[in-house]
């Protein structure tokens, strides 16, 4: 039992894990490409460039309601240290939203819901010109995050079952107890007897601290997940997509090489530069 305990508890630490990063590269995804569908819109520069704007905003707020949302939920929100992850110019946003946000039961939900209905808006106003089934990637990337976000809430809500971890824990009591006696029958030396007796209880009860400790992977212990480590990559990411260099569309050099035989003979010979 403590074994299999522990084995489940390693895959719900790596789940929430690799969910969490899904859900920021699928969030990232989303972003990107609502600001590349507006590449070539033929709506005013400023309203395209406070689109951009709002689009990082928002998603970078998303980004950070989701992980502060999937701590353990023991204090309350003004409490949770995961509240305090920086977003990109959270004043930037009305003060208006920002209260409403502050009063809402489901932040995740509104913030999601407002990107959904700036995309919109921004389709009828001309600012998003890509065809529709194109512009569905977007809604399809953020929908994606969204269910990879609610496993992590999964993860993080849901524990081992009661009765399961209690069974363990009372089972690993009995073996406490129990194991000295047996080991008196095995050997006459009262040093190896301790000995022995320390090692096997000792090995079954590590395990079971380790399954508790990796049982939840978010929160803010010293072996939870870095949820600020995690929040600041997302930031970067999103910057990048304001970052003018990212505006400037790559081009040949003019001293390409055109013909396809030569650039194959030049891939047989690893002659790439």
């Amino acid at each position: 039992l403590v074994v299999f305990r522990t084995g489940q508890a390693y895959n719900r630490f790596w789940d929430g894990s690799t969910l969490t990063h899904q859900m920021r590269g699928d969030w990232f995804d989303a972003a990107s490409s609502i600001i590349s569908f507006t590449r070539t819109s033929k709506a005013d520069s400023t309203k395209l460039w406070e689109f951009r704007q709002i689009v990082v905003r928002l998603f970078s707020m998303l980004h950070a309601l989701s992980l502060a949302e999937l701590e353990d939920d023991d204090d309350e929100d003004e409490e949770r240290w995961a509240f305090r992850l920086r977003v990109i110019d959270g004043v930037g946003i009305d003060v208006d939203s920002l209260r409403a946000l502050k009063k809402a039961e489901c932040k995740v939900e509104l913030v999601f819901h407002w990107i959904q209905s700036i995309v919109v808006t921004s389709i009828d106003c001309g600012i998003m010109s890509a065809p529709s089934p194109i512009l569905t990637r977007a809604y399809s990337e953020l929908a994606s995050g969204m269910v990879k976000f609610h496993d992590c809430l999964k993860i993080a809500r849901i524990a081992v079952p009661f009765p399961y971890s209690q069974a363990t824990l009372m089972l690993l009591v009995i073996h406490w107890l129990l194991t000295p006696f047996m080991m008196t029958l095995g050997t006459e030396s009262p040093t190896i007897c301790c000995v022995f007796t320390f090692v096997t209880v000792f090995i079954l009860w590590v395990l079971h601290s380790i399954s508790i400790e990796l049982e939840n992977p978010f929160g803010a212990d010293a072996n939870d997940l870095d949820v600020h480590d995690m929040q600041h990559d997302m930031n970067n990411r999103l910057l990048l997509l304001l970052d003018p260099i990212s505006a400037k569309m790559p081009t040949l050099s003019g001293n390409q090489v055109m013909d396809h035989e030569l650039l194959l003979d030049m891939e047989r010979n690893r002659e790439m530069p």
